[in-house]
């Protein structure tokens, strides 16, 4: 009986440190929206994808200012359903109306769980709102920022947090069809939103 007591033992022992070990593995999740921004004024962008990690992803779509500010001045919110592991990558694909030039990139973003970590901790999800800022440029330009907003500050905005992540990075030019985007590119000359492509 004392062998099967033993045995009993060990495989407790076993399973509970796998299960220990498992629960490490889990990667934090946290709450946070995606705030995609383009531009310059001047520059509008359609985003086609924009991904994290080659898993999850946002809808994008027309983006034209927020970009030439630092820190960038985000317009739309995608909310996500479900708090998220840290990003560690970010791919898009996007089509520049004034260059008539389609753009692609594939970045890693550096140690972005140690820094949600600190970040939560000095603005607690309680108290702001996180949203992870990622910019296009009609120039092909990149930039990824990280944004706290305090709810309960007012008018007082001195108390948001913003940072970057990525300050800079140029993507890649890539095929495409700009005839997909006729109709959009001509009615932006109309409004002399760019100077004709053609």
């Amino acid at each position: 009986m004392p062998d099967v007591l033993r045995l009993a033992r060990a495989v407790l022992s076993l399973a509970l440190a796998w299960g220990l070990t498992a629960c490490e593995a889990e990667p934090q999740r946290y709450e946070f929206s995606v705030q995609p921004v383009g531009g310059p004024r001047g520059w509008p962008v359609w985003i086609e994808e924009l991904t994290f990690d080659h898993s999850w992803g946002t809808p994008a779509g027309n983006s034209s200012a927020g970009f030439e500010h630092r820190p960038p001045r985000p317009g739309a919110v995608s909310i996500l359903p479900h708090p998220m592991p840290a990003p560690t990558s970010v791919q898009a694909r996007w089509f520049s109306y004034r260059t008539q030039t389609f753009y692609e990139i594939d970045l890693a973003l550096p140690e972005t769980d140690k820094l949600l970590r600190q970040w939560y901790r000095d603005y607690p999800a309680s108290r702001y709102l996180h949203y992870l800022v990622a910019g296009f440029s009609g120039k092909g330009e990149v930039i990824v920022w990280w944004r706290a907003w305090c709810r309960d500050c007012g008018n007082d905005r001195s108390q948001d947090f913003h940072a970057p992540i990525i300050e800079s990075a140029f993507a890649e030019e890539v095929e495409g069809d700009p005839s997909t985007f006729r109709s959009q590119t001509e009615r932006r000359v109309e409004e002399g939103v760019i100077p004709s492509p053609w």
